[in-house]
């Protein structure tokens, strides 16, 4: 059975969670993540990972994925901790962006802030108040080109100071297109 194919519990999912995160990660902001609905959440609701906990997987393979990279790549980071924290938090704010109503996720109408690659990082702010730029930046550019012609210029300023904007992307793109996840 594939693993994509296997339903596991929420638990199962913080268990996990908090078993590769440990020492990046403590047990509050494990908690904040909880809160927001972080383990439950799809990771879309029409284009990859629409099922309940999707966002986790998705987070998860994307980490595994620029682990993979660091290490055969010698991928250089600001921060050791920076492929965990990018990876984990690049998509934060699906866990204010969709909410559970009669049963299925929608989009949530109540929001106070919009975006995605910003209200991404200031999420990640909240809990990680120590961010490096190189984090924030990864954070911020993870949708690569997609951002949209008119951000490319300041894209393109971003990937010339921190170059593993382009990875993270490229982590990215294979979870949610190749993986579907």
């Amino acid at each position: 059975m594939n693993y994509f194919e296997l339903k596991i519990t929420e638990e199962q999912r913080i268990n996990e969670f908090k078993q590769i995160t440990k020492g990046v990660f403590t047990e509050k902001q494990a908690g904040k993540l909880i809160e927001m609905g972080y383990f439950m959440v799809p990771a879309s609701l029409t284009h990859h990972g629409t099922q309940s906990g999707d966002l986790y997987h998705h987070s998860k393979l994307i980490y595994l994925q620029l682990k993979e990279y660091t290490e055969k790549l010698y991928l250089e980071w600001k921060n050791e901790r920076s492929p965990m924290v990018v990876a984990f938090l690049h998509d934060l704010c699906k866990a204010d962006d969709y909410v559970l109503k009669d049963g299925a996720y929608v989009g949530n109408r109540e929001m106070l802030l919009s975006g995605h690659g910003e209200k991404s990082v200031i999420m990640a702010l909240q809990l990680f108040p120590d961010l490096t730029d190189e984090e924030i930046m990864c954070i911020r550019y993870h949708m690569g080109a997609y951002e949209g012609q008119e951000k490319w210029r300041t894209l393109g300023n971003a990937i010339k100071n921190y170059p593993n904007i382009l990875w993270v992307h490229q982590a990215d793109m294979i979870a949610s297109q190749v993986w579907k996840v």
